[in-house]
């Protein structure tokens, strides 16, 4: 059921969206609480506000260490995204030092690494062991955890896998892909109205309920992908992020079988699998008369053309008239799309402008 927020702390939580560093989410999300009226209906979310209260304070303290030059368990992000490796370490350290770039075992820190699929390299990051009885290394990993992309677990067996499938659980982080995702997308306050692109179906609401639900947060511009089965709570989770899902890919020894998680023995197409995971395509530039780029974006899969735009240079996007593509996505080779044109894998993308 959607809560029933009055339009103070509704609009105060458009801050916490705004906000960028930890230290400026923290005083908003405080600002956020002192307006929340203290109910049944709100308990849960009054629960997860304060929750994620510790969580930033804990990732201010890894940012002002790692400034001061301190021990910190913060990895920053490369390549096409970034994996956390969960298990054991007699069983996860061969299996990322044979398809890494990284050969040394970590001792008390996590250590990035890269693979590769194709043209793209995706990060692997092992951390130490989850320690459950050491609430300090629960509480960085789940940090590590809740920053990532994705999850590689490499298990002996099913049982084991389900013992780290609870802990997950147990902070607010499911496995897998939700039936829906809602995308929102704030734009500059030029650009008036709230823009919805449908790539799924909506689930007891439409599209104008959900412009209304959005209008009331104070929310002007914006666009809105809905991809998947959706509903209004979907659209609520996605404000105020209340859960989070991570893909996975498991590697056992013993084979079994879990729903939407592919779980494998061999690691033979492991990079592929990790690839698979992460939803994201892979997008090639070109001007016109010239051949492609050799490096890829990496964008989300249900990215856009205006999406492309955005992340080559502000002037594409704001003067964006058209666009030419070749590959999966088009009727035919070249062929003239608008903003709202959605990409596939290895499509080519050439952007016109005004």
């Amino acid at each position: 059921m959607v809560t029933n927020l009055p339009a103070e702390a509704k609009a105060k939580w458009l801050k916490v969206m705004d906000a960028k560093t930890p230290e400026e989410k923290i005083k908003a999300i405080q600002d956020f609480l002192s307006s929340v009226p203290k109910h049944k209906g709100t308990e849960n979310l009054v629960y997860w506000a304060r929750r994620r209260l510790a969580e930033l304070r804990e990732e201010s303290e890894r940012q002002r260490k790692k400034k001061s030059g301190s021990f910190s368990f913060f990895v920053e992000k490369e390549g096409a995204g970034q994996i956390i490796v969960l298990g054991r370490e007699e069983l996860k350290n061969p299996l990322v030092r044979k398809i890494t770039n990284v050969k040394q075992d970590p001792k008390d820190f996590p250590i990035p690494a890269m693979t590769y699929y194709e043209d793209v390299g995706i990060q692997l990051v092992n951390p130490p062991p989850v320690i459950l009885d050491s609430k300090l290394i629960v509480s960085k990993i789940i940090g590590l955890i809740r920053n990532t992309d994705g999850l590689l677990f490499v298990v002996e067996d099913k049982n084991e896998f389900l013992k780290f499938k609870e802990f997950l659980e147990s902070n607010n982080i499911l496995l897998g892909k939700p039936k829906g995702k809602v995308i929102i997308e704030k734009l500059r306050s030029g650009k008036e109205g709230i823009r919805i692109i449908l790539l799924g179906k909506l689930v007891n609401t439409d599209e104008n309920e959900i412009r209304k639900y959005l209008q009331d947060f104070g929310l002007k511009s914006a666009i809105v992908k809905i991809i998947g089965e959706v509903s209004l709570d979907d659209v609520e989770k996605s404000i105020f992020e209340t859960v989070s899902y991570k893909p996975a890919v498991v590697v056992s020894l013993n084979p079994f079988d879990y729903p939407a998680i592919p779980v494998i023995t061999k690691i033979d197409n492991l990079p592929k699998y990790l690839f698979d995971s992460l939803d994201i395509i892979r997008v090639y530039t070109k001007e016109p008369g010239e051949e492609p780029s050799k490096d890829p974006l990496i964008l989300k899969r249900g990215s856009t053309v205006l999406d492309v735009a955005k992340k080559l240079h502000s002037s594409l996007y704001e003067n964006f008239k058209y666009a030419r593509i070749w590959g999966k996505s088009a009727k035919f080779p070249g062929q003239k799309v608008g903003e709202d044109h959605v990409l596939e894998d290895k499509d080519i993308v050439e952007i016109h402008t005004k």
